[in-house]
């Protein structure tokens, strides 16, 4: 299995500043693909490939010549990023791919690392004393902070550039842990807005919303920003402090879902959860907000992975009708939102609503799990 481990790296100033380059030549290369394959299409009906783009950049380089100073293989990657990005506009799972700013082109990637089969060295590798290393003399070491071991073979790096701060994220291969699912140690989950999280064994964990406990602070931090002159050296300050806000309620949140979902992996062999569609339930326009600050959607990737990483499984159910059936004798009881506890009017169980919701997910999941094995 593949997994990334993030570090976090602290190059010198001369480093920042060509590490930013790289990154802007990378936006640039990506931009300019983008308009030729809507040019070639307009123009012909045609597909402009892949193998296309790449003969493009041939002819670039020669054209000019700065961009020979980025390693060729994260200039190369960027064509497979556009090409992702159509596939997934394709299936329909995002929008068209539009031409990227400086705040939305934040990383670059290395698809080998380390040494080739001849023990030359590669674009990046580790030196001698365990430094980050880059071929080229410009850019040279760069200190990092492993604060972890590395487990498995290092597939590839990717450099990422988030506010002032800059990361290393290597993908790593290892071998995956025999499945071991034991139906007796199962989960059922109902997550929620105003608890994060019920369990089917009556656990209860409570929504921390970090997004609106900052609210304040933002709205102070825009108010303030929306009198400066536009483009001013106390803007782009104060554009930075609400960036490193942002930053900080993003940190927050993916603390406590790794561990929350690191937690519920290492204790359940299966755990399972409802398969929402977060992204039509987000166009609500009065949770919207919530449930992005809930973040179920990263909640549910992170258990699927350490689900996997730690021998169990992850089952996604269908969510209909699992907060309307009584999970004791399946009666079905249709209630509001605004309605907080199950009332069965055939068996005359009374339950919280949420953990009648995680019961009957529990009870789906196994049946699921059932069906398929």
């Amino acid at each position: 299995m593949l997994l990334n481990q993030k570090y976090e790296i602290f190059p010198n100033e001369e480093q920042k500043e060509m590490l930013d380059r790289w990154l802007q030549y990378c936006r640039q290369t990506y931009n300019s693909a983008l308009l030729d394959k809507q040019r070639k299409y307009r123009e012909s009906k045609e597909s402009y490939r892949r193998k296309d783009m790449q003969t493009q950049l041939k002819m670039d380089k020669k054209n000019y010549p700065f961009l020979k100073e980025v390693p060729s293989q994260p200039l190369q990657e960027v064509f497979l990023r556009l090409e992702k990005a159509f596939d997934s506009f394709f299936r329909k799972d995002k929008n068209y791919p539009k031409q990227k700013k400086y705040k939305d082109y934040t990383s670059m990637t290395f698809p080998q690392f380390g040494f080739n089969a001849k023990g030359n060295r590669m674009a990046m590798s580790f030196s001698d004393n365990g430094k980050l290393y880059n071929t080229k003399p410009k850019l040279g070491e760069i200190d990092l902070l492993l604060h972890r071991p590395l487990e498995g073979t290092i597939k590839q790096l990717v450099m990422k550039r988030q506010g002032k701060r800059w990361y290393a994220i290597f993908s790593v291969e290892r071998q995956g842990v025999p499945s071991e699912m034991d139906p007796n140690n199962a989960i059922g989950i109902d997550v929620g807005l105003h608890k994060y999280a019920v369990l089917s064994d009556g656990r209860e964990f409570e929504n921390p919303t970090f997004l609106r406990k900052k609210e304040k602070q933002l709205k102070i931090a825009q108010r303030k920003l929306s009198k400066m002159k536009r483009g001013s050296s106390n803007y782009r300050k104060q554009v930075m402090r609400i960036r490193q806000l942002h930053e900080k309620i993003g940190n927050q949140r993916r603390d406590f879902l790794h561990k929350l979902s690191y937690n519920l992996s290492r204790t359940y062999s299966v755990v399972c959860v409802e398969n929402l569609n977060i992204r039509h339930m987000v166009r609500n326009r009065k949770l919207s907000k919530s449930i992005s600050d809930a973040g179920w959607g990263m909640f549910r990737q992170m258990l699927s992975y350490k689900c996997e990483k730690s021998g169990g499984l992850l089952v996604k159910v269908e969510p209909h009708y699992t907060s309307q059936d009584c999970s004791s004798c399946g009666e079905r009881v249709k209630k509001s939102l605004s309605i907080r506890t199950h009332i069965c009017t055939k068996c005359g169980v009374v339950l919280d609503r949420d953990y009648n919701a995680s019961l009957n997910i529990l009870q789906k999941g196994l049946e699921q799990l059932l069906v398929t094995n």
